[in-house]
């Protein structure tokens, strides 16, 4: 992410680790039924069927686990881990990826509406989904944002504090608008 000359980061977060509830949860029940499972096969009291396949199970059970931890669990985590949300003075920037880097750059002038979203969980996490209304139709969602009415309320007073030039593309409000501001001829 380049920053333009003269653009301030004002807040940089990574998305609420709320979702990582289910994959943390699936890693330590996989990890301790493997870990059972390990145990369970060196016993010295294995019955006699089990124990002619403890050398073949051993490794399978390790295997099983690896993967179940290396499909459901790491992914998730790397995401969250690559994902960045970032508000500067003049957009906000959400950064995605782990191999391939995508980054929407939304500037701050073309925001129509801010609306946050919740849940009950999500409402006791303090995090939610920021929705971004750009008009006509077109919608960006944020999701787990952490803090979110403080992150709205940040963004929101950094659209306040942008030039009135950069909302209205160069009209300038201080001096005439180019339009006869005399309406006294047309009664």
């Amino acid at each position: 992410m380049r920053l333009e000359p003269g653009e301030q980061v004002i807040v940089a977060a990574r998305p609420h680790a709320g979702p990582l509830l289910g994959p943390i949860l699936l890693a330590a029940a996989a990890g301790s039924a493997g870990g059972f499972a390990l145990g369970y096969l060196g016993r010295d009291t294995l019955p006699a069927a089990l124990a002619d396949w403890a050398f073949v199970l051993a490794p399978g059970v390790v295997i099983l686990t690896l993967l179940l931890l290396a499909r459901f669990c790491v992914p998730p985590v790397l995401r969250w881990n690559a994902t960045r949300y970032v508000l500067t003075n003049r957009r906000l920037i959400q950064r995605r990826g782990i191999l391939r880097r995508r980054e929407h750059d939304l500037p701050l002038a073309s925001i129509y509406q801010l609306e946050a979203r919740q849940g009950i969980l999500q409402r006791m996490q303090r995090a939610g989904t920021l929705r971004i209304d750009l008009g006509r139709g077109r919608v960006i969602d944020y999701p787990s944002v952490p803090e979110v009415h403080k992150f709205k309320s940040i963004v929101l007073a950094t659209i306040e504090q942008l030039p009135m030039t950069a909302m209205f593309d160069g009209v300038d409000i201080e001096g005439s608008t180019g339009y006869d501001d005399d309406w006294s001829g047309y009664e």
